[in-house]
């Protein structure tokens, strides 16, 4: 299932690194160093655990890729493998918002009531921004009320749930305005894009993301490139697909990456701060955006937690650097793999 996303602050000391030439290098090019903190949090974790990783040094991309096989960290080139990327998804999501809006079709304070055929129970409010940045006041402690089957809490939810949820269930408590991470809320703001554009959240992806960025292996759609999840012996459920059901690779995120880094509307309306969460960290539409006072620098991040998945994604667009790791290390781990995102882009600046 997918986690709330813990907010916390980079500690990262920032230097000056040094960029390659070369677009494309894989395991040798991580230093030792790198090599030994990623071995260290490999160590705690379980076999037959991935972990695929992609380093961005002023542009420049490196991979580490590497597996547990029977308490041996073993490297492997997967960064063309497949992995859940849990709620990174929710900045795809942001995305194609983005796009609407410079498109004309809605704008970030509207009330979604009136792109619907029917109006909000009880006649609620609420803008596409609160859903995007969390402050729509709807917590995922209703989601019994979204999904009569209670499912793996949302991981089973369509758009029957969510018309009647709108319908009929809504509910929107007092903290509205304030922040309160909520995947039921991206989920309805997913619903709201593929209402509108009349495309289903897979096209929409295709369409307007994945095919421009040549993200060939990126989807929403379980295929035989998806690295299996280490988790109970149960089947892994569906996802509610625009809070946490995208499959892709760090070499397909690198390309969004890049797209990040430019300066195209689309992506920079993501990263326009919408709502402050303390001194130093405020949220776009989906980024979280971390500020490192002693250097002057902003941080663009954000984790996925989903049943089997962990993920990190952490960018610095001013410097075009990054770090971005997926795996399929199980429940009872969240925290490792955000630890170790930090720590790698630590090693960038040194």
């Amino acid at each position: 299932m997918f986690k709330n996303i813990t907010i916390g602050v980079l500690t990262i000391f920032v230097l000056l690194g040094c960029s390659s030439d070369d677009k494309s290098k894989s395991n040798r090019s991580f230093n030792e160093v790198e090599r030994d903190i990623i071995h260290k949090y490999m160590n705690k974790f379980p076999n037959n655990v991935q972990i695929s990783i992609a380093k961005i040094e002023d542009a420049d991309v490196y991979y580490y890729g590497a597996v547990n096989q029977n308490k041996n960290v073993v490297t492997i080139d997967n960064q063309s493998s497949g992995f859940m990327i849990g709620s990174i998804s929710k900045v795809f999501t942001s995305t194609l918002l983005a796009q609407l809006v410079l498109d004309g079709k809605v704008t970030l304070d509207e009330n979604i009531a009136e792109k619907l055929p029917f109006p909000l129970h009880n006649d609620i409010s609420i803008s596409y921004k609160q859903l995007a940045n969390h402050t729509s006041g709807i917590d995922d402690s209703d989601l019994e009320e979204i999904n009569t089957t209670y499912y793996n809490e949302y991981n089973a939810l369509d758009d029957s749930d969510t018309i009647r949820y709108l319908k009929n269930d809504l509910v929107v408590w007092n903290r509205q305005g304030m922040f309160n991470y909520s995947n039921i809320g991206v989920s309805i703001l997913g619903y709201m894009l593929t209402h509108i554009e009349n495309r289903s959240y897979e096209k929409l992806l295709q369409e307007r993301i994945f095919s421009k960025l040549s993200m060939d292996k990126s989807t929403t759609i379980r295929g035989d490139n998806l690295v299996p999840a280490i988790a109970n012996d149960e089947p892994i459920p569906p996802m509610f697909e625009s809070a946490g059901g995208i499959i892709s690779t760090v070499e397909d995120l690198y390309q969004f990456a890049l797209a990040t880094f430019d300066d195209n509307p689309e992506y920079l309306l993501t990263q326009k701060a919408t709502f402050k969460l303390d001194d130093i960290t405020t949220i776009g539409l989906g980024w979280f955006i971390e500020k490192d006072n002693n250097r002057g620098l902003n941080f663009l991040r954000h984790d996925g937690d989903t049943d089997g998945y962990r993920s990190s994604m952490i960018l610095d667009k001013d410097n075009q650097n990054g770090i971005i790791i997926l795996s399929n290390l199980p429940d009872g781990n969240n925290i490792f793999i955000r630890n170790l995102a930090e720590e790698l882009m630590k090693e960038i600046y040194k």
